[in-house]
């Protein structure tokens, strides 16, 4: 009975994590004849059942949840805002009630956490975006009316692929992530079986594939990014003497691929079928900048900037625009318009401190789940500067940003225990040795 509750409780963490990428219910329920986006009354209904589920798993270990809970008070002080951003809100229809998802998002990041270790993370996010790599072929091809793009944006991405996605490019991102986790446990040293290892290069294929389908050029510079880094963050983990002389010359090749880059832009924007302001991002940004000026301390509370023409803010972007853009289109910028420099400060404190765990997490293991903390704090920062992915509710990518850091710091303070631990067994062993000698 004890095992086919625990097999239960991993199928109901890798459904969850399936259902938080926005995979298939939003697909299904796209429609042509509706005007802007197709409302989803099904998801928040479903992550609140998801919530009430973890509450109750909370319950039975909830020493164990606390011990893990206070070990980033920067991550739960940025919630704190979030919440408290419902007094000044310019949407209190909707900022209450996301507010109080995010923090059942959190919640089950820090469940995650407690649950499982970053290995068993790894594993069962392989389960989860082999589910979501499956169906995105079966849709793609067996049922193109949902695994394609057509109507969307005036049909101008017809053809492509979005799998179980409603867009291409959100497939593309999601993809990314799921390329990255089947590549670290593809090593010799993720503690999967030699034998199963043939499974995750095929993830990793697949992945590959599907990112050059879904055309997204930002997931596949994204993509080759990601799978040039590992081999560096891996370099991180030799001798600071064969370190620093490779991550100059690494420093050097970057630098002169960028230098040749900037002086051949207007040429490379076109041939990849883009402008020179990030095909209208920086226009965005610059009126995002107007409004946040405003109210630059504590923002304009979360979640309810880009809402509808009701909204007084939305509809000040929307007319300055000249379009309904869904989204700021960074997600820095996004979180200082919702929660004002004060929630910037508090995330950027998080984040960094979160890297600096990581170097020091990387520097003491010889494991793929070693590697996995960096190069997914890497695709968050990589992935924002275009794109918006950070804090939202029932996101995958929130999720395991918070997973994340109390893991990291959980199993950093173990390893170093046990590294103690050993240090004095050593010592013990020698001063007994000498004894004998003696």
């Amino acid at each position: 009975m004890h095992r086919l509750s625990r097999l239960a409780e991993k199928v109901f963490v890798v459904l969850t994590l399936f259902f938080s990428t926005t995979a298939l219910i939003p697909t299904l329920l796209e429609k042509e004849d509706t005007v802007g986006l197709t409302q989803d009354p099904y998801t928040p209904i479903l992550f609140m059942g998801v919530y009430i589920v973890t509450f109750f798993l909370i319950i039975q270990r909830w020493k164990s949840f606390v011990y893990v809970a206070q070990k980033d008070i920067w991550l739960w002080l940025l919630i704190g805002i979030a919440l408290a951003s419902m007094l000044w809100t310019v949407a209190p229809d909707i900022t209450p009630r996301r507010s109080v998802l995010l923090l059942g998002t959190t919640v089950f990041g820090v469940y995650l956490a407690t649950r499982y270790s970053l290995r068993e993370q790894l594993q069962l996010l392989a389960w989860t975006f082999g589910l979501i790599i499956i169906l995105s072929f079966v849709f793609a091809i067996a049922l193109p009316s949902y695994g394609l793009m057509s109507f969307q944006e005036g049909g101008i991405h017809a053809g492509t692929w979005r799998g179980v996605m409603t867009h291409k490019n959100i497939l593309g991102r999601i993809i990314d992530i799921s390329a990255i986790v089947f590549l670290l446990l593809s090593f010799k040293n993720s503690g999967l079986q030699r034998k199963y290892r043939w499974v995750t290069w095929t993830g990793f294929i697949l992945s590959a594939i599907l990112i050059i389908l879904s055309t997204s050029k930002t997931a596949i510079v994204v993509f080759l990014t990601l799978t040039a880094i590992v081999p560096l963050y891996r370099i991180w983990r030799s001798r600071y003497t064969q370190v620093v002389p490779l991550t100059i010359a690494v420093i050097l090749v970057l630098g002169s691929a960028a230098t040749l880059l900037l002086d051949n832009l207007p040429i490379i924007a076109n041939a990849l079928g883009k402008d020179l302001t990030l095909t209208g991002r920086t226009d965005i940004w610059t009126i995002m900048l107007e409004l946040i000026s405003e109210r630059p301390l504590f923002g304009y509370g979360f979640n309810s900037i880009w809402q509808s023409w009701d909204n007084e803010v939305t509809a000040y972007l929307w007319n300055s625009l000249e379009w309904e853009c869904p989204y700021g289109h960074n997600g820095f910028m996004d979180l200082l318009a919702e929660l004002g420099i004060s929630g910037l400060i508090v995330f950027s404190i998080s984040y960094v401190a979160a890297c600096i765990r990581g170097i020091l997490w990387l520097r003491i293991t010889r494991t793929a789940e070693g590697l996995w903390p960096l190069m997914y704090l890497s695709f968050l920062l990589i992935y924002n500067i275009t794109e918006s992915s950070l804090l939202a509710t029932n996101s995958i990518f929130w999720i395991l940003y918070v997973s994340i850091v109390f893991s990291m710091a959980v199993e950093y303070e173990q390893a170093k225990r046990y590294s103690y631990v050993s240090a004095m067994i050593d010592e013990d062993e020698s001063v007994k040795d000498n004894m004998r000698i003696d």
